[in-house]
């Protein structure tokens, strides 16, 4: 009888593994970051870095002035950023992969800052005069032109986000509702 059962338990156990991997290939957006998420994700690489830039580059007052303008929608992004990581590893192992993932983003971008200050305040700066424009953009739409180079959470779904200024777009600001006006229609914005 207890060979019969340790058999059943370890017939049990690998169809339990193999149950589990079917789960995981039958839903693969199960690990993928939705498109909000990629916003966040974006969101908290450029926050991390503008909050090296504050304390690196004397940019507190601008950055200060960036956490205050974006609040709302920082707040927003930072809530989608909790819940993705809890959905991909679970409430516990989830609260601390999200506080991991955000410490790695302000290390790497204090790293940066110490190896090339000078144009990585440079660039900052530049992030932050576009940021705060009279006409600034809704914070989506100004992450979503930034390059971001770091490890991503879901780079299972071959998802590449990195933390790096990098070139800075031009951005043309523009009242949200001729932006949206804009994004909808695909044209060109008016000069």
């Amino acid at each position: 009888m207890g060979m019969a059962f340790k058999t059943g338990a370890v017939a049990l156990a690998a169809l339990m593994t193999a149950s589990s991997a079917l789960a995981r290939t039958s839903h693969p957006s199960a690990k993928c970051a939705k498109t909000e998420e990629i916003s966040a994700i974006q969101a908290a690489a450029v926050q991390q870095q503008l909050m090296v830039a504050a304390l690196t580059c004397n940019e507190i007052s601008r950055f200060n002035s960036f956490q205050t303008s974006f609040g709302p929608e920082l707040r927003k992004f930072d809530a989608t950023l909790n819940r993705m990581f809890r959905r991909l590893y679970g409430v516990r192992q989830g609260e601390a992969e999200y506080h991991a993932f955000k410490t790695r983003l302000a290390n790497d971008s204090s790293i940066r800052s110490i190896h090339d200050n000078v144009n990585y305040c440079r660039e900052a700066g530049s992030l932050l005069t576009t940021a705060l424009a009279p006409a600034k953009p809704s914070l989506v739409t100004f992450v979503a032109v930034m390059q971001v180079v770091q490890e991503s959470p879901v780079d299972s779904c071959q998802l590449r986000v990195a933390t790096n200024f990098g070139e800075i777009p031009t951005v043309i600001p523009m009242p949200k509702p001729q932006l949206a006006a804009t994004l909808t229609s695909g044209t060109a914005p008016p000069q």
